[in-house]
């Protein structure tokens, strides 16, 4: 009966192609610096790999937004700042039209001056950033003022929407990050009517005085703007304090990404040394397979059937 020609050889062969497989995954992981590209390359790791892979992407978009937004309390805390330093001159002009050497002709002319700067608060009311209007709360499509000398305050109130967006940090808090121009600049007694601090009603009311030639009105004005301005100067520090808490959160969100990517890089990336160490024995094992195979005997069919008895 013939026997299997050469039973080792199949074994061989099949030990030579797994060789060759893990080669290739090895010359793989060296090549992309990647050790685990897909489930089955370690399957024990992957729920580790994934969840790491989560954190870093929610940490990053958690950061662009914190960025974001801070370009955004920047520029409106800037706005407030300038607001300030026009009451600052607002003082200043009803100090001037307060004192009983100024002429009528005078007072006229810093009305004029007066009803600049309330303009310019307006103005402040309805900064952009990004196209929407920083101080007009959830309505940001919409302006929140308009001039309108006829009103106690000088302005027509358009919108009313308050500011109820919040940012989130790495931790999952949220906070505010924004006022309304009612909060900074127009600020309402509960019955709606204008509370003592109002800004717009301090610079109107000192424009009108001048406007009249009012001695008294302006000192009174005077006073109505001083207690404006620390009124502004107490809120603009809530934009102090929200740029604190992004800079901080950032610091977070940087920490946490950096430890992130480092647990991932431990997870998943190829350990260079190791891996080419392996290489390296992985082809001596294939050139020593080689070898062994080809010193081993070779008989023919015709050798084999010429040293097969008769029968």
């Amino acid at each position: 009966m013939l026997q299997v020609l050469d039973p080792t050889r199949s074994q061989f062969l099949n030990d030579l192609a797994s060789l060759q497989n893990r080669m290739t995954k090895t010359q793989a992981e060296l090549t992309s610096g990647i050790r685990i590209s897909k489930p089955s390359d370690d399957p024990t790791a992957v729920g580790d790999v994934l969840q790491l892979e989560s954190d870093i992407g929610r940490a990053t978009q958690v950061a662009s937004n914190l960025n974001g937004v801070k370009s955004e309390v920047d520029t409106a805390s800037g706005v407030v700042q300038n607001a300030v330093s026009l009451l600052d001159q607002a003082r200043s002009l009803a100090a001037q039209g307060a004192s009983t050497t100024i002429s009528p002709t005078d007072r006229t002319a810093m009305a004029a001056q007066a009803e600049q700067i309330l303009n310019t608060l307006i103005d402040d009311s309805r900064a952009t950033f990004d196209g929407q209007y920083l101080f007009s709360g959830d309505n940001s499509s919409q302006p929140a003022y308009s001039v309108n000398l006829a009103n106690p305050n000088g302005v027509n109130r358009l919108v009313t929407a308050p500011a109820t967006r919040l940012i989130q940090d790495s931790s999952g808090q949220t906070f505010a990050v924004a006022k309304t121009a009612q909060d900074l600049f127009d600020h309402r007694n509960p019955d709606d009517s204008l509370a003592a601090d109002n800004v717009f009603a301090a610079v109107n009311s000192l424009r009108v005085a001048l406007a009249n030639n009012d001695q008294a009105g302006a000192v009174a004005a005077a006073s109505a703007i001083q207690t404006a301005q620390d009124y502004l100067n107490q809120q603009g520090a809530f934009y102090g304090a929200v740029q604190n808490r992004i800079t901080n959160a950032l610091d977070v969100a940087q920490k946490f990404q950096l430890q992130s990517q480092t647990a991932l890089s431990n997870e998943r990336d190829t350990d260079v040394a190791t891996a080419a160490t392996e290489l390296t024995q992985e082809q001596l094992s294939q050139q020593a397979a080689m070898q062994a195979q080809a010193s081993m005997p070779r008989n023919s069919l015709f050798d084999i059937l010429s040293t097969t008895p008769s029968t």
